[in-house]
């Protein structure tokens, strides 16, 4: 294959692709429009039309400059970028999005390879087609190209061709252009490169308006933080514990339904836990879920969390002592958004500065050793909140719990048929969910053992797609460029020790009135307020799980991978308990 073609190829096929998916799953171009709007062949062809037809007149302009060194050698550069667009379109249906690229520079080395031998045949072929990219790539460095002017004109004409016809059925599909203008801009955002130049113009704003909040960010201060009853709390010592789990998925809870065994030991102490059932993340990946749980940050204003701190700080400055021990990496490149959060606590804990005596394994079980360490140095009256990041079930599932926490085999007990491999990876889901109860019931002791006002809050940042419809589904994973529910269900609980069920009953029986509304995780940093007995000025106490004025939700409020706030139903409340 020449250079030349090579080049035509990469810019074109993605778009191919991008048709075909609309064709066989329409619900994946309804998101680029109105829904109401977008379905059906005609729907597809106009989309299809104008895609391929936006990537062929880009190759003919490519062509056209092709004759000069330097713009072919930038060009054959610039494709390397196929390699994550090909990736992305094939396992997840979509294109690159600004949310995705925040999230290359922060997933670590291991996670990257955990991903690509999760999709093993894909990353054969990609690997074909990175042979292929230095191929072109050195043979456009020195050769001589001829330059084809009627080549080039050929191309134009078709695109332009495709890219009128296809204006032509969407006008007659929409009935104007009013209608047809979003649809047209949604769809060249979706087109390859223009979704990268997007996705990347997009992260480049975003990383400028952090920079430039940076200073007011540094200067925040919540406005008259406090403890409330500050001092008759003085002498007695408070502990709460904010277990962030990862990944984990509501409905692989046998906690909460799931009929496979997998939280044997929550169950056995579910009388004591306060379970929210209706409970959804704001968003689908960790580096947009976190700021919208730990800040005031909402998905109708995210840039609050570029302005303003997180609950870490608000508790730091109403007088307790925070530790954020985490089990995930540190930011790596670029200092995201999370890693910012835990920057804000007195005392933080990342796997490469965990003492030896902490690094026994690389599971969430080290997170329980050194949360062990800082209980045995906190003073008697010491008021502390501990935050505990872990991996939880963050793919590849089969590396985040020991061998002796294999308890599903061969998808035994599973609630449902799976082709072989698919039914493999159900197993060592729920293997990890498994190895997260052990965990959280070994916090529970810790707390409970201390016998002070204290308790634990568990979450999960995101949920995941986990093959769930069925034998010809292939998705599992998280980030798809549509929401769907098993993305963000996810669990959430409450266990509050004795002394501090004692010490304020009617807070615990509002919690426990509200255990069946809708909440978001945007309810958690009100909530994380209450549990701690903090105040401060111009707080929006309706958004507290234990207020007895709690507002659920109207509607789900979700961040999607291009930074868009979307909404969709609550999930109904039958069954509920």
């Amino acid at each position: 294959m020449s250079a030349a073609a090579f080049a035509m190829a990469a810019l074109v096929v993605p778009s191919i692709i991008a048709s075909l998916e609309a064709w066989s799953l329409p619900h994946r171009l309804a998101r680029l429009a109105q829904p109401d709007l977008a379905g059906g062949p005609w729907a597809a062809i106009q989309y299809a039309l104008l895609t391929i037809g936006l990537s062929t007149a880009l190759a003919g302009g490519v062509l056209a400059v092709y004759r000069w060194r330097w713009a072919r050698r930038l060009v054959h550069l610039l494709l390397f970028c196929i390699l994550l667009e090909l990736f992305y379109r094939l396992a997840y249906g979509g294109p690159v999005s600004p949310g995705l690229l925040l999230s290359v520079p922060e997933t670590s080395a291991t996670e990257t390879i955990e991903l690509l031998a999760g999709h093993a045949i894909l990353t054969s072929s990609l690997s074909l087609v990175a042979v292929l990219a230095v191929c072109a790539l050195t043979v456009s460095w020195a050769g001589t190209i001829r330059f084809s002017p009627r080549r080039c004109i050929q191309v134009g004409a078709v695109a332009a061709a495709m890219i009128a016809a296809s204006l032509a059925i969407g006008q007659w599909q929409f009935g104007g252009a009013r209608l047809l203008a979003p649809v047209v801009a949604a769809e060249m955002r979706a087109t390859f490169p223009f979704d990268i130049v997007a996705a990347a113009g997009a992260v480049a704003l975003g990383l400028e308006d952090v920079r430039r909040q940076a200073s007011s960010r540094a200067d925040f201060r919540f406005p008259n933080a406090h403890l409330v009853d500050a001092a008759s709390r003085s002498t007695a010592a408070e502990i709460y514990v904010v277990a962030i789990g990862e990944t984990s998925r509501r409905a692989n809870w046998s906690l909460f339904g799931y009929p496979r065994e997998t939280t044997p030991r929550l169950d056995a102490i579910r009388d004591d836990l306060i379970l929210f059932k209706r409970v959804t993340s704001n968003a689908t990946n960790t580096i947009l879920s976190l700021p919208l749980a730990l800040t005031r940050a909402a998905p109708a204003a995210p840039g609050v969390a570029r302005s303003e701190k997180s609950i870490v700080t608000l508790l730091k400055e109403a007088g307790f002592q925070t530790f954020w021990i985490s089990n995930q990496e540190p930011s790596g490149v670029m200092s995201n958004s999370i890693s910012q959060i835990a920057l804000e606590a007195d005392h933080v804990s990342f796997p490469p500065h965990a003492p030896a005596s902490a690094r026994i394994d690389r599971f969430d079980s080290n997170l329980v050793v050194r949360l062990d360490q800082v209980l045995a140095h906190l003073p008697k009256d010491a008021k502390a909140v501990i935050f505990l990041h872990m991996e939880g079930s963050h793919f590849g599932y089969e590396d985040r719990y020991p061998a002796g926490f294999e308890h599903f085999r061969e998808g035994v007990g599973a609630p449902r048929a799976l082709p072989e491999r698919q039914m493999r990876l159900v197993d060592e889901y729920d293997n990890s969910v498994y190895f997260t109860d052990y965990n959280l019931r070994e916090v529970i002791a810790r707390l409970a053992a201390c016998g002070c006002k204290g308790g634990m809050v568990f979450f999960s940042d995101h949920g995941e797609r986990l093959f769930d419809h069925g034998l010809t589904d292939s998705d599992f994973g998280h980030g798809f460029p549509s929401v769907s529910r098993q993305e963000i269900e996810v669990p959430f609980l409450l266990w509050l020790t004795r002394a501090y069920q004692k010490a304020d009953p009617s807070a615990v029986a509002r919690l426990k009135a509200n255990r069946r509304s809708a909440a978001q995780l945007h309810n958690l940093f009100e909530t994380v307020v209450d549990l701690a007995g903090v105040d401060y000025d111009d707080r929006n106490p309706a958004l507290s799980l234990f207020s007895d004025r709690f507002q659920p939700p109207s509607r789900l409020d979700v961040l999607n991978l291009d930074e868009e706030a979307i909404s969709l139903p609550v999930e109904d409340d039958a069954g509920q308990d």
